[in-house]
């Protein structure tokens, strides 16, 4: 049996389980270092998001089906579902139809549904959570069969790149020209020199796809193709960033020196979105999720500053932070607490054990800059002398993970 038909019954197994029982709140699938996550409302489906490119594909799903919808960046909050967020208010305003959002929504469901079931092995989690009830949002719902459509495209497009020995090749990557002057003496030059234009470093696979106006198979058998003839390679690229974090994100010159950032947190998407904080002004992260294996690689990066998750499956923060603090290479390397929870004796006890300051998992982007910068960049900070490890209450929210 194939990993796609595999991952198919797996996740049609489970799609069908928060069908008949009706709830409402998140489901989590992950695999390895990848995270998904799938929001419904009494079963139906509200929206779907995480992987590698969560932003470029709302992109790319909008440019496909509303290429003219514009909206003001002034209009984003740093919320959790503000791509959905963003699709209720442009139905509000008249910009788009229910159905264009609709058909919206089913693309990006589509893409994430192939990026599940084209994993051989996933881990599901269910998270009870509330979510709006108004009109737009239940006509906005995937129904039962709505789920079961989409989720047979997804199989039939991820069996297809299966069958033609493709499979190994995600559409998240990049393709990068290596030889351009072969390039162009290929045959077909019209289309070449197509190509020639969009691997720029910066479109995925799934980006050539839509500005080609080809199926998936096509764009990636191509370029297979090139690849086995030397003429290009394929690299891993960030997502973009939110138009709520560009606009949010304090307009501060790069580090001089490439400062590393630990990032220890059983969450995935911690460390990655810290990383769309952090890395456009010249950090370096390093997640680490297993934070019993992740010591030794710990001490060969080093960091200038590490984040710390307070709580984790196998061993609490406070237990990694106290044995850190005994430990010679890393007594003088700052500590941050990184948690959901805020309580004062959260943060008394992060200071016996050693921390040196302490953030809510809401805080907004400038406050993480800031405290970054505190310790990392003292010049830069605007604030040195306040301590986090005190409550504060009126941080700004955004989704830093859970």
């Amino acid at each position: 049996m194939s990993a796609p038909t595999i991952g198919y019954i797996k996740l049609a197994n489970t799609l069908s389980i928060v069908s008949q029982k009706q709830v409402t709140g998140k489901l989590s699938v992950a695999h390895g270092n990848q995270e998904w996550q799938l929001y419904f409302l009494f079963g139906h489906l509200l929206y779907a998001s995480g992987g590698l490119h969560p932003t470029r594909r709302w992109y790319r799903a909008v440019k496909k089906h509303c290429p003219n919808l514009k909206f003001e960046v002034n209009q984003f909050t740093n919320v959790q579902l503000w791509e959905y967020k963003l699709l209720q208010t442009a139905i509000s305003n008249n910009q788009i139809t229910l159905s264009q959002a609709k058909t919206i929504l089913r693309t990006i469901t589509e893409e994430v549904f192939f990026a599940i079931i084209s994993q051989p092995g996933l881990t599901r989690r269910w998270h009870p959570q509330k979510h709006s009830t108004s009109q737009t949002t239940l006509n906005l719902l995937l129904s039962r069969r709505e789920i079961k459509e989409v989720l047979a495209s997804a199989k039939i497009l991820s069996q297809s790149l299966q069958d033609e020995g493709l499979s190994h090749i995600n559409p998240d990557l990049v393709p990068v020209i290596k030889n351009r002057d072969k390039l162009l003496n290929q045959e077909h030059s019209e289309s070449v020199l197509k190509i020639d234009k969009l691997l720029n470093g910066k479109l995925t696979i799934w980006d050539i796809r839509l500005e080609m106006k080809m199926s998936l198979q096509v764009v990636t058998r191509s370029l297979y193709s090139f690849e086995k003839l030397g003429l290009i390679y394929f690299m891993n690229v960030e997502d973009l960033l939110p138009p709520s974090e560009k606009n949010h994100l304090p307009a501060r010159e790069k580090s001089v020196k490439q400062a590393k950032i630990a990032c220890i947190d059983d969450s995935y998407s911690t460390g990655f979105l810290l990383g769309k904080i952090l890395k456009p002004l010249g950090y370096e992260i390093l997640q680490i999720q297993d934070p019993i294996k992740g010591l030794v690689l710990l001490e060969e990066c080093k960091p200038d500053l590490i984040f710390l998750d307070l709580i984790m499956p196998k061993v609490s923060g406070y237990t990694i932070c106290e044995f850190l603090r005994k430990t010679t290479t890393f007594q003088g390397i700052p500590i941050v607490f990184l948690s959901t929870q805020d309580s004062i004796i959260d943060r008394t006890r992060a200071r016996i054990v050693g921390a040196n300051d302490y953030l809510c998992k809401s805080s907004c982007p400038e406050k993480i800059v800031e405290v970054v910068e505190k310790y990392v960049n003292p010049k830069h900070s605007i604030n040195e002398s306040k301590s986090s490890l005190e409550p504060t209450y009126n941080l700004t929210l955004m989704a830093v993970g859970s």
